[in-house]
């Protein structure tokens, strides 16, 4: 917002340079800077009482010290107008509207010394009438508005809700429907939109001998709701809708009758009417020393605090407690103790605060295990390579039900449309849309996961789900000969479970949404928390995949009541490992994670680490048998081992896995 450096400066004693004046409101904290002769100040929404000329000015007086110049105005008496009525149907939208009538004016071009402070602030100049409420609005910040008193029906003025059919063409020539917004009607019809614009039924002409004007307080949040909905942004408006200074309404009036008289001493003064039926009463606050010096941190002598509340126009007290303090009217955001302290470091300057931090006590917070775990998951995930998505928790109906056990969904009530008519009990279900929806746009190969809330039965679970695609167009030569997908995504989970200081089992035991005999259910202990391998062939039909794809979804409620294992560091070993391979035969229903959980949890001495090398059926074994390989890592941490040693551990773990299994070996 622009502001004429002469126009504030005519308001103050020994008025300082222009690129004092900005150095001195940036340090109140109103950002600005030079623009030609003049000023661009930036306003927050709480600075109204800074938006007009008199108001910067006196921003620096407060800061500086210095009196202000008060504007001429009328003193003569002003007399009751008669025969004339305002009412407000609603106190509430609006407290006060003062109307004043005068009569034998001129809507005569305007004095070239108006025309010259308008047109410096990039104003138009219309008439002298007219240009004296523009000019008092940058004078003051309160907008009033002239109506044509010839125009105005059955002398009265109402401030109500426009009612049905009703219209009004706003003085910028557009045409609006009225009804349900808050209007200034005469006896037969709108005449203004409160506190937005006014309307042309009732304008200021070269015609106009009589004049009404008007300066009201409405309500800021019906003036924004009118404003916005009709599109219409207006120098009034923007004052309205932040707040008025009510105590100033007469000293406006008075301003407006001695510069009316000044230029048409012929004009004569009918009267005033002033309804007011909330009359503007300050808020009395207490301003505790102690909660001074605490808030900031420093102690500013009671002299400087009262000599700011004074030059401010707080009406301070000194009590016991500190100060009682009565904010003025301008100051519509001071309704608070610490209102009345920001203010005064505004102005005592925050270059006075201290940058040391202030002391905190110690915290009762204790971090929540689940909220720690889902952090370190998307840290090991996004360290593998995967990458984070984020979908929506609504979900299709259709879609949802493929990954469902049974029962019935959440419904949304008022769905945006018809793909998110659910909440999902999966997430799979919204991550496999984000990879249906990429792959058909070149991106085939994925490595996405999320972590997310679900929402099952009136509980909102923790899930984590992981979708691995691939590109068997891509192949690079050094990838060889590729591994089932499904070897992939149990690399991950079983790196996140190792991570996490897991130790799961799978069991073929699959839910519908995975593929029989290339899927896992997985368990911690006896508790199923969710499966992994390739989707069902109904989910790659329903999604319309082409290409191989592989999903996990696991729950993460158990990270609730599960502590995190500090990450191990082993030292390496410089004595040789042996290595031995042994293939079992067992029956075919025999689970390979089963086997290979028995030999761990056997703990066989001086083994380092146990991999599953093979699996086969076929000839020469028999029907319904299969063998599985083991190859089994040995290492001492001191000496090397001897050929003894192990073969004794061997025969211990071989004649385990008989008995158990009913295995033998394969030669």
């Amino acid at each position: 917002m622009y502001f004429q450096y002469e126009w504030v400066a005519q308001y103050l004693e020994n008025a300082p340079t222009l690129d004092r004046m900005m150095d001195i409101l940036n340090a109140t904290g109103l950002e600005t800077e030079r623009k030609g002769d003049g000023l661009e100040i930036e306003h927050t929404i709480n600075r109204p009482d800074a938006m007009s000329h008199y108001g910067v000015a006196r921003e620096i007086a407060v800061k500086n010290g210095s009196p202000l110049r008060e504007p001429k105005l009328f003193g003569g008496d002003i007399a009751a107008l008669e025969g004339w009525t305002i009412s407000s149907d609603d106190p509430a939208m609006c407290p006060q509207y003062m109307g004043l009538l005068v009569e034998n004016v001129k809507a005569e071009p305007s004095p070239q010394w108006l025309v010259d402070r308008l047109t410096a602030i990039e104003q138009t100049s219309h008439n002298f009438l007219v240009d004296l409420t523009n000019f008092l609005l940058w004078e003051f910040g309160h907008p009033s508005h002239a109506f044509d008193a010839d125009k105005l029906a059955g002398n009265q003025l109402r401030v109500r809700f426009a009612e049905k059919g009703e219209t009004l063409t706003t003085l910028d020539g557009n045409d609006h429907k009225a009804e349900g917004y808050l209007c200034i009607a005469d006896a037969e019809r709108p005449v203004a939109f409160a506190g937005v614009m006014g309307g042309a039924n009732s304008e200021v002409d070269e015609n106009t001998t009589r004049l009404l004007l008007e300066l009201a307080a409405f309500d800021p949040v019906q003036v924004r709701y009118t404003g916005r909905d009709k599109q219409i942004h207006s120098d009034a408006r923007h004052r309205f809708e932040r707040g008025i200074d009510r105590e100033n309404m007469d000293r406006i009036i008075r301003r407006f009758l001695h510069l009316l008289l000044e230029q048409q001493p012929d004009a004569r003064v009918i009267g005033l009417l002033d309804m007011n039926v909330a009359p503007f009463e300050r808020k009395s606050l207490v301003l505790r020393r102690q909660r001074l010096d605490q808030l900031l941190g420093i102690s500013l002598p009671d002299e400087q605090v009262m000599e700011l509340l004074q030059r401010m126009a707080f009406r301070p007290e000194k009590i016991d407690q500190g100060w009682r303090v009565l904010p003025p009217g301008y100051k519509v955001d001071v309704t608070r103790e610490v209102d009345v302290i920001e203010e005064l470091i505004r102005f005592a300057g925050f270059d006075l605060l201290t940058s040391e931090l202030p002391a905190m006590g110690g915290s009762s917070y204790r971090p929540q295990p689940l909220l720690v775990g889902e952090r370190l998951c998307r840290g090991v995930l996004v360290g593998m390579g995967l990458q984070q998505a984020v979908s929506f928790s609504f979900a299709p109906e259709d879609a949802e039900a493929l990954f469902a056990a049974g029962g019935e969904p959440m419904r949304v009530r008022n769905p945006m449309n018809i793909k998110q008519a659910v909440m999902r009990r999966n997430i799979l279900p919204t991550l496999l849309a984000c990879v249906a929806t990429n792959a058909k746009r070149g991106l085939r190969r994925q490595q996405l996961f999320e972590i997310g809330h679900v929402f099952d039965g009136g509980r909102e679970p923790h899930h984590l789900a992981m979708v691995l695609g691939f590109d068997r167009d891509r192949a690079s030569w050094f990838e060889g000969d590729q591994q089932h997908p499904f070897y992939h995504i149990k690399g991950f989970v079983e790196a996140l479970a190792e991570r996490l200081g897991l130790a799961l089992t799978f069991r073929s035991d699959v839910p519908a949404w995975l593929q029989q005999g290339e899927a896992v259910s997985i368990y911690l202990g006896e508790r199923l928390i969710g499966g992994m391998g390739c989707v069902s062939s109904k989910i790659v039909k329903f999604y319309e995949f082409d290409q191989p794809l592989v999903v996990a979804e696991l729950s993460l409620d158990f990270l609730a009541d599960h502590d995190l294992p500090l990450p191990n560091v082993t030292e390496l070993s410089d004595q040789p490992a042996m290595r031995q391979d042994m293939a079992f035969v067992v029956d075919r229903h025999h689970e390979v994670g089963a086997i290979q959980q028995h030999i761990l949890g056997l703990n066989p001495e001086f083994l380092e680490l146990l991999e599953l090398f093979d699996v086969y059926e076929g000839k020469p074994l028999e029907k319904g048998k299969k063998s599985v390989g083991f190859r089994f890592h040995f290492r001492a941490k001191e000496r090397t081992l001897v050929s003894e040693e192990v073969a004794k551990v061997m025969e211990t773990v071989v004649e385990s896995v008989r008995k158990t299994f009913g295995a033998v070996i394969r030669i």
